[in-house]
């Protein structure tokens, strides 16, 4: 093996390597205005639940960046980005 070729199999696992450690970096979430710290980019909302102590019967929901709602369902996997945030599903009672 050539030191070219050396320096290049070593920069490639370094790029891997960094991609990695991006990976594990802590991921935050917040829940009922509570901040949560999760080690993977992608949760599903069982786990958001589980984390924020929700029962699966009250349901979740993602506060959307325009204000607007959407409900999360436990199977349906979430990426975890800067200022994501979640609500528990508010309950109607008749009146």
């Amino acid at each position: 093996m050539t030191l070219s070729n050396l320096d290049t199999e070593l920069s490639g696992d370094a790029e891997e390597d960094e991609s990695l450690r991006a990976d594990r970096a802590p991921f935050f979430f917040e829940v009922d205005d509570v901040n949560y710290e999760y080690d993977h980019p992608l949760i599903t909302g069982a786990e958001i639940m589980a984390i924020a102590g929700i029962s699966p019967s009250d349901g979740l929901v993602q506060v959307l960046p325009d204000g607007s709602r959407k409900t999360v369902s436990p199977t349906e996997e979430v990426r975890l980005v800067p200022g994501i945030h979640f609500k528990r599903r508010p309950k109607f009672k008749r009146g």
